[in-house]
């Protein structure tokens, strides 16, 4: 008989824990003791023969009382569900595939266009995070495979370790760590990718919601979102939030073109985005980010103040200007809205995460943010359609915020902007 290897990026089984092997050995020759004390002999030596003169099947002669029937299928289960225990790994799954994916085919595994992939496993080849790997003379996994699993991962809702480390032909463990190399890799690159803007890119901003939306001096619009996650182990209730599910808060800022300026990810989902935003960074910046009149956007959960514009509060008796100032803040505010479902509909691990540590989620939702704004809004149209949001985050939070006493002209003025 001839054995025909498997054929490089074909589906095959493999058993990759040894100790199974042993196991098994253990169990058949247990269970064929058992059956040699009984006198039960395999059928191959039996004396019994057909009319054919081959040799039927001997049943074993116990009763279903006795000791030695009870243990028998006990040995029986266990071998059976050892065999089991067999998974699906694809060969060489990044050699013999991956590089044969046109572009669109890529951009849909892979959530990033194959330049901008390329470029990110550039980069890392050279970082010290993978270079201290090779000092140590521990590399065996290729920066190409380390960023290729990584978007993988985060880039598929069903994708758990064992899918992705199958897939790619790694053990658990090591897919593990590596989530975590690429993770502190990619928050390495945040100053660079998610920063404030600069003079240009503000007027470039305010220039584009004054022509297009007649609302002049926005330069970014900020709300918070909610990442799904599963009950955590500690303090489990701080983070349901008020839609009564377990989530994680992301505060973000965005400008015209749907890129992060500032993110601040961690609270409890049951934290409001006032109390959020009170104790971000951003909130201590807004001045100096906001000088020569500039503004951010925000929804009515956020206090009003010279640098962050929010609606007029319906009580039921606003003027038609106050409403109609109220329709057009909405129209430019939304953009948030659209980030946050792009980022969510690019990297589809955060509709709802299943990691149980709370800090290494926190991290890794932070790398999708600076990957959203390193990617190509183009790519969204190769992408699975967003999922409808069952719990939507542009509702407002309608509880009593109290404005500012520097709330701005433009609130004065009931329109306060070139309608």
């Amino acid at each position: 008989m001839t054995l025909v290897p498997p054929t490089p990026g074909t589906v095959t089984l493999e058993r990759h824990r040894p100790y199974r092997r042993v196991l098994r050995m253990v169990l058949s020759l247990s269970i064929y003791a058992l059956l040699q004390e009984k006198t039960l002999v395999p059928p191959t030596t039996g004396t019994c023969s057909d009319q054919n003169g081959s040799s039927p099947p001997v049943e074993p002669m116990l009763d279903e009382h006795d000791d030695d029937y009870n243990k028998l299928q006990i040995f029986y289960a266990i071998f059976g569900a050892i065999q089991r225990i067999e998974h699906v790994r694809i060969n060489n799954y990044v050699e013999n595939i991956v590089r044969n994916y046109d572009n669109i085919d890529f951009i849909m595994h892979f959530r990033l266009s194959r330049e901008k992939t390329f470029q990110l496993i550039n980069q890392f080849r050279v970082s010290e995070i993978f270079m201290s790997l090779q000092d140590a003379g521990r590399v065996k996994i290729t920066a190409e495979k380390h960023i290729l699993c990584y978007l993988w991962f985060v880039g598929h809702q069903s994708a758990s370790y064992r899918d992705v480390a199958d897939r790619f032909g790694v053990t658990i463990s090591a897919l593990y760590n590596i989530i975590t190399r690429v993770t502190d890799y990619i928050m390495l690159l945040a100053p660079n990718i998610i920063k404030y803007p600069t003079l240009v890119e503000k007027e470039e901003t305010e220039t584009f919601y004054r022509e297009r939306k007649g609302f002049p001096g926005i330069i970014g619009a900020i709300d918070g979102s909610h990442i799904r996650i599963d009950k955590p182990l500690e303090d489990p209730d701080s983070y349901v939030n008020r839609k009564q599910y377990f989530s994680l808060h992301v505060q973000g800022t965005v400008d015209h073109k749907m890129k992060f300026m500032d993110v601040f990810i961690g609270y409890p989902g049951s934290v409001h985005d006032a109390r959020v935003f009170r104790n971000s960074y951003l909130r201590n910046d807004l001045r100096e980010l906001c000088a020569d009149n500039y503004f951010l956007l925000g929804d009515s959960a956020y206090p009003c103040l010279k640098e962050l514009i929010v609606p007029y509060r319906d009580n039921g008796h606003l003027t038609r200007a106050q409403r109609h100032f109220n329709r057009k803040l909405s129209s430019c505010r939304v953009i948030i809205e659209n980030a946050f479902g792009c980022l969510k509909q690019r990297f589809r691990q955060l509709y709802h995460f299943k990691l149980r540590d709370i800090i290494r989620m926190v991290r890794v939702i932070h790398a999708c943010c600076i990957l959203h704004n390193i990617a190509n809004e183009q790519d969204l149209q190769y992408l699975e359609p967003a999922i409808d949001d069952e719990y939507p985050d542009r509702e407002a939070q309608n509880l009593n915020i109290n404005i500012d006493e520097a709330a701005p002209a433009a609130r004065e003025n009931e329109t306060g902007v070139h309608i």
